[in-house]
């Protein structure tokens, strides 16, 4: 089985360059189709820009505008079909913190 273009686009949410640049690098040697952002802000962007996102995969920490739970909410909220993996190495929210659908994982 094949997969198709959404299901292979996903959104890269990183303040730290060398993260989000080396993490990009994996997912795309491995096919993914990779949209980076490093702040809240961005990845809004281009969630309204790339209607074919299907997994955003973000940081707590992301820098200024809101954190990556935030952004977790906003992402359940405005675009439903986008599934959202949350990570951190510093910071581990609640259970209810963040959306039901939302899986978080430590780095």
């Amino acid at each position: 089985m094949t997969m198709t273009t959404a299901a292979k686009s996903i959104l890269l949410v990183e303040d730290e360059p060398l993260v989000l640049q080396t993490t990009a690098d994996l997912l795309e040697h491995d096919g993914y189709r990779v949209v980076g952002a490093c702040n809240f802000r961005e990845a809004v962007e281009a969630l309204e820009a790339e209607p074919d996102l299907a997994v955003m995969v973000t940081d707590i920490s992301i820098g200024a505008g809101g954190d990556g739970v935030d952004l977790a909410r906003l992402v359940a909220e405005r675009f439903p079909k986008v599934r959202t993996v949350i990570v951190s190495g510093a910071l581990r929210p609640l259970g209810d913190a963040y959306p039901k659908d939302a899986i978080f994982f430590t780095k």
